[in-house]
């Protein structure tokens, strides 16, 4: 039985119902976070019996001596810190470097499992047919240069932790969600399409997104650190009753929300993004090339998603419904 948890961005949309989980359930938390990282959120989100079993650690990811420090008094690290945008060089020294630093001590210490948050973006998809079936066993993007910094980042954090477990026997788990959303999240993502001013372009509306409410999400990390004999798995993390992106619009309707959209039909994304890719290059930069065929079809080819495998092994299931998200998303 988990005991104890170190918890690496624990204030942040995820981490907060991650730490609020582990407390419910008497595991004592130890919180890294920076002297600026507002904690107010977290705090009143747990009642007082759960505040006492959190105990923040102020400093940074990348201080090696204060890990080494805390991982002799902790059996499991949950590692969610990670910047969520910018340049590459910035993803990179803000994610990849500190989790480098993280996976080292981890390696030499005495924890029993690091609990890495990855993301579904890591995936290349390009290379799976049209309805295809996304599960674990798909391959890594091998160019997300030309898809987003961020999914590059994830990937390249990914390497590190599997070089860490195969030079240093680091137990390890890589939990990949999918879109996380809830209160404070906008619900319209790049996954519904893209927004130009006050206009959405809606890309493959009938098709189902890769999505997963939070306080879902955070019950399947969870149980990845708390099940037994797990180690060396990949986990992907999305709800049953994934939405569309035509649900999400006509949700947000329903709720009062005034958006103007237009929608591509999912047999024109691919002829549209070589046609903007073609003038984007043509034009050399003038129009951004903002959409491509190589991201397109990473984004928006229509797919299935598979969570069989973190309901096998973590006996995990969704327990907010999707109608039931929306509705709470768009109320927070």
């Amino acid at each position: 039985m988990l005991r104890t948890a170190f918890v690496t961005g624990g204030a942040g949309f995820l981490g907060r119902r991650l730490v609020r989980l582990l407390t419910a359930r008497n595991i004592q938390v130890r919180c890294l976070i920076r002297e600026t990282t507002p904690v107010q959120d977290l705090l009143d989100s747990l009642s007082d019996e759960q505040r006492a079993r959190v105990q923040f650690v102020t400093g940074d990811v990348r201080d090696r001596a204060l890990l080494e420090e805390e991982f002799h008094h902790v059996e499991v690290v949950y590692h969610l810190a990670a910047a969520l945008g910018g340049s590459p060089s910035t993803l990179f020294l803000q994610t990849v470097i500190p989790t480098r630093t993280l996976l080292e001590v981890a390696a030499a210490s005495p924890i029993r499992r690091c609990v890495l948050v990855s993301s579904l973006g890591v995936y290349g998809t390009q290379t799976l047919r049209r309805g295809g079936l996304l599960d674990e066993s798909a391959p890594i993007d091998p160019h997300p240069e030309q898809r987003d910094p961020y999914s590059m980042s994830k990937i390249r954090q990914e390497a590190i932790a599997w070089e860490a477990r195969e030079r240093w026997g680091l137990p390890l788990v890589v939990v990949r969600p999918g879109v996380i959303y809830g209160p404070g999240r906008t619900l319209l993502t790049s996954r519904v399409g893209l927004s130009l001013g006050p206009l959405l372009i809606r890309l493959g509306g009938r098709n189902p997104l890769p999505y997963t409410y939070v306080d879902n999400c955070a019950e399947a990390l969870a149980l990845a650190g708390m099940m037994p004999d797990l180690d060396g798995e990949i986990i992907n993390v999305v709800d049953d009753d994934l939405p569309t992106g035509n649900q999400i619009v006509r949700t947000l309707r329903q709720a009062g929300k005034r958006i103007r959209s237009v929608q591509i039909p999912s047999r024109l994304i691919g002829p549209l993004s070589a046609v903007y890719e073609g003038y984007s290059h043509w034009s050399e930069g003038q129009l951004p090339p903002v959409l491509t065929r190589y991201r397109s079809d990473a984004i928006w080819k229509p797919l299935r998603y598979s969570n069989a495998k973190a309901r096998r092994l973590l006996n995990w299931q969704p327990q907010v419904t999707t109608a039931e998200a929306l509705q709470r998303t768009i109320s927070g």
